[in-house]
């Protein structure tokens, strides 16, 4: 029944982001928003929740399936970072959805229905950041039966929600005269319908049960009790009121099939007798709290309060037959191949050899889920019995690392290397090498991507390969990863010990070989050529490009991954051979392979690389277009994920002039970037805020930032970065050295000059104009500090150069403590090596 002034106070509700609509259970909230939404035109996702939703990953997938259901069909881009939604990184997922909505031209209403049931905090937070960076034209409506903790007061303050509790909700008299009319065909006495009004409370479910009640011949006297949900009388109506008002045999069946999650007429037979199929007809006839799940209504569940209440008296009754029914309701589904439910009725009944069996079974089922998924089954299963199989106990190891409960995973870990100790004796060599394959391969995991430890890792991978030379399945069980433009930035790691040298060779090609013995090395490949060729070796980064370029490990699914960071590089290469005619080249088959393919996450990325090879040549027309094609601007929610696309929309506002905005979004990025252990994309924020400076006037500003991206990238031998800034970073590069020759920058732990200089070299060695070779040592020392240091540099000892030149042993001191500083150097050695080396010395 229509109920106007509610409608209109939803509608009321449009003008800001939110809706609260909190009231208890059976006040007709999910009535109401039907109502609204047949009399709206506005698109509408809903969403009803249960417990089972609080999965971050399954939660937000539902929010994208509600919204499609609603507009159409989202781009790839948001389904691919809802696939690699993982706990603690959902602001990836979030931006991207974001900015898709931003783009909507009509308004959208999402609702979700039982937000009580989430009780998560990490979605709760995720949610409470999807609202604060709603866009206007869509609108958040929350059904609810208890006060939203996420309601923040500064959302009050600005009018963003609106808020409607239980009294509005409560039935008047006008409105219980005509309930009863319209539900249960009945004109009843005024004195009756306010004495059920005053006993109710005007709680709508309450009155509906005194109706439904008549319909078995239960009392009309409601006189003699309080019809309300609080005080806990809310199960005892239902038991005497409804549930004992019917035949043994439909209460024998409805706590049966109460252990289902959604019923059909085949399940209910399987679980609550013959004639299941025939007992479920009547109770949707009769309208006994049953809601259809399918517009065919085919599946159906119980109405919450209800199901509620049959599970609870199931329990009370016959806790032994519980187990039994989910062992029939799993049995049931994995006939049918429903294997995920299986699982879940498995678990339920405490059948957990049979739910570990259906899960090793599940293999291909598992390794596509989200780790939550796999978290959610095994933390099921009782350690003792979890750890005799070692794949799902690994892979539940595997699952909390991706969760980010590192402090759990330890724990287990431990428990694993323990377990072997005191039963491997009793193993076969082949199940303990699989058990060690497994057991360092997470390790191995745990060390790259929390510890952030490349010597440790390296010597678990060695280990792994060592125990399972074939590699190993869990491998298979890596969560999905956004499109990115390169393999080797998105990993994480330590500023200034990302990958250096005398590890990072010796690591990849170990990687390499590990992958390649379970066929899945290419990416690999191109990781490592990317990192050749930010070292500057070319010809080897294009030589590993081009053979994971050529692997056949990623065409079957999503190639994009393999071959827009393989273009892009490749392209890259190109630009630094100048040859921009195969530059181009590489861009647009990727391009071209991109649109044939559908992979609508690829274009943003290969033509921003575009625009900057056009930047280069002078020509800012395809960076504007770029960006207003996209519609990025600088106040944009920005994830990791969307670093290279926001790092370059810098480099477009440093170019348009606007230098203020540029500035902003950097501070913003490098933040992300830092916070996110991604070390080359905070290097190319902190070249590019360099390079503001610099065309800010400050100089010294610039040259300070300048060293401290120097400092970071030297360790790891990073080069291009540099180089592929352009000629005005050569100058800024130029000047530092002019600088540290002249004594004015004197950082003890500054970067060295060699490895400056071996920057400088990139831009044309020293034939360009821009490279400026060491100045000689004697201008860079006075008369006195050179000729204690050419007396150093004969081995002389401080007494004898103090006897020499007849300066106390103090002065002389005080002399070389100044060419150390100069020198950057922290010995007498040192002080040697790079006076010579400026001296020009070989």
């Amino acid at each position: 029944m229509s109920r106007p002034h509610l409608i209109e106070r939803l509608n009321e509700g449009m003008a800001g982001k939110a809706t609260f609509l909190t009231a208890p259970a059976g006040y007709g909230k999910t009535t109401l928003v039907s109502e609204w939404v047949r009399q709206s035109d506005v698109p509408v996702g809903w969403l009803s929740l249960d417990e089972k939703d609080n999965d971050l990953v399954r939660f937000w997938r539902y929010v994208t399936t509600s919204i499609e259901r609603a507009i159409g069909e989202l781009p790839s881009s948001v389904h691919a970072a809802a696939d690699a939604l993982n706990p603690g990184q959902a602001e990836p997922f979030l931006v991207n959805l974001l900015n898709e909505l931003n783009r909507l031209q009509n308004p959208l209403a999402l609702i979700w229905d039982d937000w009580h049931l989430i009780v998560e905090p990490e979605i709760v937070e995720s949610v409470s950041f999807f609202l604060e960076y709603l866009p206007p034209s869509v609108y958040l409506l929350f059904a609810s039966r208890a006060s939203a903790s996420i309601v923040k007061a500064r959302w009050r303050s600005r009018d963003w929600i609106h808020e409607i509790d239980a009294d509005p909700m409560r039935f008047d008299l006008r409105e219980t005269v005509d309930f009863f009319r319209i539900y249960s065909g009945r004109e009843l006495r005024r004195e009756q319908i306010e004495r059920y009004l005053a006993e109710t409370e005007g709680w709508v479910t309450g009155l509906k049960l005194i109706s439904l009640s008549w319909r078995y011949g239960g009392r009309t006297d409601a006189g003699k009790r309080r019809h309300s949900p609080e005080g806990g009388s809310l199960e005892q109506y239902l038991l005497e009121e409804v549930f004992e008002a019917l035949d043994e045999r439909t209460q024998r069946f409805l706590l049966d099939v109460s252990v289902l999650e959604r019923m059909n007429g085949p399940l209910c037979e399987k679980v609550g007798g013959g004639n299941g199929s025939v007992k479920l007809a009547e109770l949707v006839d009769v309208g006994l709290f049953l809601v259809p799940l399918d517009d065919s209504r085919e599946w159906y569940r119980f109405h919450h309060l209800f199901g509620e209440f049959l599970r609870n008296r199931l329990e009370l009754q016959d806790p032994v037959r519980t187990n039994a029914l989910f062992q029939a309701a799993a049995e049931w589904c994995e006939g049918q191949e429903m294997l995920e439910e299986a699982a879940g009725y498995y678990l339920a009944g405490q059948r957990y050899e049979e739910a570990m069996r259906l899960l090793e079974r599940m293999r291909s089922v598992m390794i596509r889920r989200e780790f939550h998924a796999i978290r959610s089954w095994l933390q099921a299963i009782p350690e003792q019995m979890l750890i005799q199989r070692p794949y799902l106990f690994f892979s539940y190891i595997f699952s909390l690392l991706w969760s980010h409960d590192v402090e759990k995973a330890n724990r287990y870990l431990l428990l694993a290397e323990q377990y072997y100790e005191e039963t491997s004796s009793m193993w076969g060599e082949g199940e303990k090498n699989r058990y060690l394959g497994y057991l360092y391969y997470v390790r191995n995991f745990k060390a790259t991507q929390y510890d952030m430890d490349m010597i440790r890792a390296l010597e678990y991978i060695r280990l792994s390969l060592r125990h399972s030379p074939e590699g190993t399945d869990l491998i298979f069980a890596s969560p999905y990863m956004p499109l990115a433009p390169s393999v080797f930035r998105s990993y994480n790691g330590k500023r200034g010990k990302h990958l250096p040298r005398g590890l990072s060779d010796d690591f990849f090609a170990s990687m390499i070989e590990f992958m390649g013995r379970i066929g899945l090395q290419d990416l690999t490949v191109i990781c490592y050529g990317e990192l050749l060729y930010e070292r500057n070796e070319l010809e080897q980064a294009e030589n590993y490009l081009k053979q994971g370029l050529a692997g056949s490990s990623h065409k079957a699914y999503q190639p994009e991954k393999a071959y827009v960071p393989a273009s892009l590089f490749l392209s890259r290469i190109g630009r630094a051979k100048q040859d921009v005619a195969l530059a181009e080249k590489w861009l647009e088959e990727a391009c071209a392979r991109a649109q044939k393919e559908e992979a609508d996450a690829a274009p943003i990325l290969l033509e921003a690389e575009m625009a900057a090879l056009r930047l280069e040549q002078g020509d800012l027309t395809e960076a504007v277009r770029w960006k207003e094609r996209y519609k990025l601007s600088a106040d944009d929610p920005v994830s990791v994920y969307q670093l290279f696309v926001y790092v370059f929309l810098v480099r477009v506002l440093m170019e348009t002039g606007e230098r203020q905005e540029a500035w902003e979004l950097s501070e913003k990025l490098f933040s992300i970037a830092v916070k996110g252990h991604r070390p080359m994309d905070a290097l190319d924020l902190q070249i590019l805020q360099a390079m503001m400076l610099q065309r800010g006037d400050k100089t010294e500003e610039a040259l300070l930032k300048l060293e401290e991206a120097l400092g970071y990238a030297e360790p790891d031998d990073y080069v291009r970065v540099f180089v592929d800034k352009g000629k005005s970073v050569a100058e800024l590069l130029a000047e530092y050295v002019r600088q540290r020759q002249k004594g004015n920058i004197r950082d003890r732990n500054a970067p060295s000059l060699t490895y400056v200089r071996k920057i400088l070299a990139c831009y044309g060695g020293t034939a360009d104009p821009l490279y400026i070779p060491p100045a000689a040592l004697e201008t860079l020392l006075t008369p006195k500090e050179y000729a204690i240091f050419r007396h150093m540099e004969v081995g002389m000892d401080n007494a004898a150069i103090a006897a020499t030149l007849e300066i106390s042993m103090g002065t002389l001191k005080a002399h070389i403590n100044r060419i150390y500083s100069k020198l950057q150097a922290k010995n007498r050695l040192e002080a040697i090596k790079r006076g010579r080396e400026l001296r020009g010395d070989r």
